[in-house]
């Protein structure tokens, strides 16, 4: 009889799925982290040729789950601007996507492309590079 007890619980010990009972998932309290999965950036360059013109940026960051992130704009070759606290939320197509939208002034003619800059906290990740040109 002791032996088929010891069946039974060996058998409901290989039954048992690993990822139930991880150490993460006790730190965690059983949730994944927030994870960055890509982040696009867009520039629109002012229409006009007369200076000061407003330009636009757009961005978008996907994410595994909702939460707070915080991202940094760089310029190649030059200055890295923030970091900037920004939600992602669930969108309608199901997507976690945190976005923004920067209308600034160009105040001289200029040659640049920017990318948005994510944190190794969340796995390093950068954006495409947007250019940004304007003649005035």
């Amino acid at each position: 009889m002791s032996n088929f007890k010891l069946i039974v619980a060996l058998t409901a010990m290989a039954v048992i799925p690993s990822a139930t009972a991880t150490a993460g998932n006790f730190v965690d309290g059983g949730q994944p982290k927030l994870k960055v999965q890509k982040a696009q950036l867009a520039i629109k360059s002012p229409d006009n040729v007369a200076c000061p013109a407003p330009a636009k940026m757009s961005g978008w960051i996907f994410t595994n789950k909702p939460g707070t992130l915080h991202y940094m704009i760089a310029r190649k070759g030059g200055s890295v601007s923030g970091p900037f606290e920004i939600k992602s939320v669930k969108g309608a197509n199901g997507l976690n996507v945190a976005s923004f939208n920067r209308e600034f002034p160009v105040h001289s003619s200029i040659n640049a492309e920017y990318r948005i800059l994510i944190g190794q906290k969340y796995k390093k990740t950068l954006s495409n590079w947007a250019p940004l040109n304007v003649s005035c």
